[in-house]
């Protein structure tokens, strides 16, 4: 069983076994009578000193029945039942707290906002189960789609519980969704910090510099981009795009530098710091590139994302012999790489207009590529959850997890 349904069970046996604790024996006794007896087992003097009030007795039987339900993952048919139980018994909050929750989890978002707003209009509502509903209406109005109403709710919880740490999470995660840089860093700000705090406080305030410099705040842009490096020294995000903000301002050594440091990180990346190259003047460009390669391919001759990034340098650059020498050993491998799939086409279409068709070189690229290259895969994965991407993203779209997605 899924755990949110786990948990789900849990929460909505509490209010009923509080409501009744004070019949512990009461409740037990009428557990055998409901799930039966064991074999042998004489239940008639439980049953005669241990009879349940008839309203206490229809609110367990109603509760065991719609937890059979949620049990089966018949979630219609449990949402009838609670909504029985809310109608005997209408002085619990928690048992419309649990059946606002399983109106949101069908999908009924109008009813569950409604339970849930009726909760806060109840007299002497304890502090907790107010802000426990504050809660539930910030999640019912971000399933909805309604986020400025999810932000405004779980923001007016956090003033009133500034310790509320779910709150806090999700408020993060409304703001970033948003991109509302600014305020999801403030957030962050204003707790205690961690190690992978302190990496996600980097990527927001990498964030705020990006977007402070597309709107020509090049003095804001700067001063962020130099905190965030601050903050850590080993977020590639920072680094590339601090470098891009150096190049925007000519200072191409800087930028260069930056970009070098990001790829000493992390070499999988090569292909985000040599696509950087592209925006130099042409004759800059060539000599950058080459210094580039000849740098690092001694140390990183074994890295294949590197290799990769080289010969499509040497295809570009005219090395067509080394380029499809180097490729063929890449094929070996029988990757279904996609990047492969571009390089040994780009080879071919090269080796065709300089040499011509039927070469030996052409014959042995075309042979290994249609041999080994029979399937293509996405490019990036994350570490986190396993979801594959074409294009590399600092933050996983399905698990939200910064600084997850590598290279596969």
């Amino acid at each position: 069983m899924p755990l949110p349904y786990l948990l789900l069970v849990a929460l909505l046996s509490l209010p009923v076994f509080f409501l009744l604790f004070w019949r512990r024996k009461k409740i037990f006794a009428f557990c055998r009578r409901f799930f039966g007896q064991p074999e042998g087992g004489d239940t008639s003097q439980i049953i005669e000193e241990d009879k349940l009030p008839a309203e206490e007795s229809t609110i367990l039987r109603t509760y065991f029945k719609g937890l059979s339900y949620v049990l089966a993952n018949e979630t219609d048919k449990a949402v009838a039942e609670f909504v029985k139980v809310a109608r005997i018994n209408t002085t619990t909050a928690e048992i419309y707290l649990a059946l606002g929750q399983l109106f949101r989890n069908s999908g009924e978002m109008e009813r569950a906002i409604r339970v849930h707003r009726d909760i806060l209009l109840r007299p002497n509502l304890p502090d907790e189960v107010r802000r426990q509903t504050f809660f539930e209406i910030g999640l019912d109005y971000k399933r909805a789609g309604l986020l400025d109403r999810a932000c405004r709710t779980f923001e007016e919880l956090l003033v009133r519980d500034p310790e509320n740490t779910a709150a806090r999470k999700e408020l993060s995660s409304l703001y970033v969704n948003l991109r509302e840089w600014g305020k999801a860093l403030t957030l962050h700000k204003s707790s205690p910090s961690t190690k992978n705090e302190l990496n996600l406080i980097a990527h927001l305030t990498t964030e705020v510099a990006k977007a402070a410099e597309a709107t020509g705040n090049k003095e804001k842009a700067l001063k962020f981009f130099l905190q965030a490096l601050e903050l850590d020294d080993g977020c590639i995000d920072a680094w590339l795009h601090y470098g891009d903000f150096l190049k925007n301002e000519n200072q191409i050594l800087e930028a260069l530098d930056a970009w070098e440091r990001a790829f000493i990180l992390n070499p999988d990346f090569v292909t985000l710091v040599i696509s950087r190259f592209s925006g130099l003047p042409e004759e800059q460009k060539n000599k950058i590139e080459k210094e580039f390669f000849s740098r690092h391919l001694k140390e990183y001759s074994e890295n294949r994302k590197f290799n990769l990034a080289y010969i499509g340098w040497l295809i570009k650059s005219g090395g067509l012999e080394e380029a499809g020498s180097c490729l063929e050993q890449v094929m070996k491998e029988k990757s279904g790489d996609a990047e492969v799939f571009s390089l040994a086409s780009k080879l071919i279409d090269k080796i065709s207009t300089s040499i011509g068709i039927g070469g030996e070189l052409y014959n042995s690229v075309v042979r290994n590529f249609f041999s080994t290259q029979l399937r293509f895969e996405k490019s990036y994965r994350c570490r986190k959850c396993g979801y594959l991407l074409d294009e590399m993203a600092w933050k996983c779209p399905r698990c939200s997890t910064w600084d997850s997605v590598t290279v596969r």
